[in-house]
């Protein structure tokens, strides 16, 4: 069995392993894809897939096995013997063929962790920054992707939302940054420890749905190993805790968003002005103004709903340096998104 610890580099030697990939729709492609262009024996495995992805199959370099029966392991599964899986995100972690990989001591990565360890394709590798929660992971991550490319920075929405995270750091002129928008899905794939661990810039979680059938420990995970600053709602106090039971790196910090007065380390609102209290060297005294509430309702930003979104985006922003007037101007220029 190969060494899988020593695959955290597009350079690195991936010839000849064994991978199988679950799942054909787009992220199962994008795996086998990727997989192939670096030497890897890829077999794909899919209950149903789309008969021009399967003939793609032949084409890149890797085979395709149908799994008919959900509970029945495919032959050709057992015969390819896998050195690794991957999932795609709507494999869930009790499906059959996860449960026969665990049983036999298969190794398993989501797509997120497999673009991560390939990360430095194109030099200097992209920042990642995530987003996760049960609600609002589609406009935060658009907003903060915006708000950093008013900002100068070369940056895109990746993973759940936008781009896909292997085509992301596949692509030829590569980024300054990610950010990441993590299904609830991708979430339970992620890793907390280990060669195959994230390790984001900033990481932010607005909503823990408590009737989530996921518990609240899977959306912690997308606070670990946080360099910068780790974003949390106010007024869902579960963000909090996750907060406080992360494992960060030295010198993370904590970041509260909410609709009242901010503390200090805290953005929020004095009276009708959106404030930063949180990324600037005098906060314990005073507090930079970002925009109004007037200016965020003339780009439909500004109800109740919305507003812990932007307040999250701009921290993502304000983290990695874009500056209260850059924050300003690129808010009257966002298209809001659902979601």
């Amino acid at each position: 069995m190969r060494d899988l610890d020593e695959l955290t580099s597009w350079y690195a030697d991936w010839s000849s392993l064994r991978v199988a990939v679950l799942g054909l729709g787009a992220t199962g492609f994008a795996a086998a894809d990727t997989l192939t262009e670096l030497r890897c024996a890829v077999l794909v495995v899919a209950a149903e897939a789309d008969e021009e992805r399967i003939d793609l199959l032949s084409v890149i370099g890797a085979r395709y096995s149908p799994q008919p029966d959900r509970d029945v392991i495919p032959p050709d599964l057992f015969s390819f013997d896998p050195e690794l899986i991957v999932v795609s995100p709507g494999y869930a972690p009790d499906h059959p063929l996860v449960a026969w990989a665990r049983e036999g001591g298969i190794p398993i990565w989501g797509d997120v962790e497999l673009a991560w360890r390939l990360r430095d394709k194109v030099a200097p590798p992209a920042h990642w920054n995530l987003i996760a929660g049960s609600s609002g992971v589609e406009m935060t991550s658009l907003l903060a992707a915006h708000l950093l490319v008013g900002g100068g920075r070369r940056y895109v929405v990746a993973g759940s939302v936008g781009m896909l995270a292997l085509d992301a750091v596949r692509d030829p002129v590569g980024f300054d940054g990610l950010i990441v928008a993590l299904s609830p899905a991708q979430l339970q794939w992620i890793t907390r420890s280990g060669p195959g661990a994230l390790r984001p810039e900033v990481s932010v979680c607005l909503t823990v749905d408590p009737a989530s059938d996921l518990p609240q420990e899977v959306f912690g995970r997308v606070y670990e190993n946080t360099a910068i600053a780790c974003v949390y709602n106010h007024a869902d106090e579960a963000t909090m805790h996750l907060v406080e039971d992360a494992d960060v790196q030295e010198g993370c910090r904590a970041i509260g968003v909410g609709l009242g007065a901010p503390g200090r380390s805290d953005l929020g609102m004095v009276g009708d002005i959106v404030v930063d209290r949180a990324f600037l060297d005098e906060r314990h005294s005073t507090a930079l103004e970002l925009t109004t509430h007037g200016e965020l309702a003339e780009v439909d930003l500004a109800t109740a709903e919305l507003l812990p979104r932007v307040l999250a985006a701009c921290a993502v922003a304000r983290a990695h340096g874009v500056s209260p007037a850059e924050v300003r101007t690129a808010l009257a220029t966002f298209m809001p998104a659902t979601g």
